[in-house]
């Protein structure tokens, strides 16, 4: 059973948690490590799928972002760690719903700059560049950070346009792009360990409670086996979720309900074909059994049968036996 096991590939035992809920009582039997093995390569797939199409996705971001700097910004300076802008912009990009406001007034009021967030929260990023100070929303999410410890964060020394165009052309896009794919599949990767040991954790014990009101007992062991593969189509699907989203910005409400239903429809699903596996073979082995006890029945009758044929035989031998010793009595004529 073993050597089975070790023949089927990665991508065989994709097809198998997802189209053949019939085979999974061969994952029964298999070690923790086979199986963690498998989700793990799992996660680590479709992380680098959602980091290469977000990899994609933000390079041609940053290419349009490169030529707006290069071509359209306004010009600027940076000295004693404040920005003066020649010109205050707000501008949006319909491509990537995204919005940028540059005000580097020197008092600028709290109006105008809750009225830049107003703006920014039906965009699905926004980028505010005051006198001393960035202020990135995006996701309901604000992050706050002065240029000065920004630009020591990245070793980066800019103190006007023509220098931040000369610095991102040093770099390359390519690298920065390639920096942002690290970043992020790490990033990502690491997320999706944790989110699903949690589900695996939370899918492995309702299939142990499960199992028991269908009247199959199993230990926890094999029962996280089992989730392992069950949760291998919704970890599948949210990565074509998040491909689709990253592409045309589509979004399903509820997913994360969605995602465990699923893994709790195959757990179930799976408990119930084992069942159904044990039930059958269980049949077989009774008429196995019966088979065997006919045969069984059978060569004892015969064994009687030769027994008693035997016995006649050999009562027969005695009736014969004493007239052949009285035949054979001396008559007195050999004196």
């Amino acid at each position: 059973m073993e050597a089975k096991e070790e023949k089927i590939s990665f991508f065989k035992r994709i097809k198998i948690a997802i189209f053949k809920l019939e085979d999974y009582g061969m994952f029964l039997g298999e070690r923790w490590s086979k199986a963690f093995k498998f989700f793990f390569l799992l996660i680590i797939l479709t992380s680098v799928i959602i980091s290469l199409v977000a990899e994609y996705d933000f390079y041609k971001m940053a290419n349009k972002a490169f030529s707006y700097i290069e071509n359209e910004m306004p010009e600027f300076t940076y000295q004693d760690e404040k920005m003066v802008s020649s010109e205050n912009v707000e501008a949006y990009d319909s491509d990537y719903n995204f919005r940028l406001f540059i005000n580097t007034d020197e008092n600028i009021s709290d109006e105008i700059l809750t009225n830049y967030e107003n703006k920014a929260f039906d965009a699905d990023g926004s980028l505010i560049l005051l006198k001393d100070k960035v202020i990135y929303l995006y996701q309901n999410n604000r992050i706050e950070e002065k240029y000065s410890d920004l630009l020591k964060n990245y070793g980066i020394e800019v103190t006007s346009k023509e220098e931040l165009v000369k610095t991102i052309n040093d770099l390359g896009i390519s690298s920065i792009v390639f920096a942002y794919f690290s970043t992020n599949f790490i990033v990502l990767t690491i997320s999706d360990i944790i989110t699903n040991l949690s589900y695996l954790c939370i899918v492995a014990i309702f299939g142990y409670v499960a199992a028991r009101f269908c009247g199959v007992r199993f230990k926890l062991s094999p029962m996280f086996v089992l989730s392992i593969y069950s949760l291998t189509l919704p970890i599948a699907l949210s990565c074509l979720y998040n491909v689709v989203y990253i592409l045309t910005g589509f979004v399903i409400k509820y997913f994360n309900v969605m995602y465990l239903l699923i893994a709790y429809v195959y757990i179930i699903a799976a408990i119930l074909m084992i069942k159904y596996d044990l039930i059958k073979q269980n049949e077989e082995l009774q008429k196995i059994i019966e088979v065997q006890k006919q045969v069984r029945k059978e060569m004892d009758e015969q064994e009687e049968k030769e027994v008693e044929e035997d016995e006649e035989e050999k009562e027969e031998s005695d009736e014969e036996s004493p007239v052949n010793q009285e035949n054979n009595e001396p008559d007195g004529s050999e004196i």
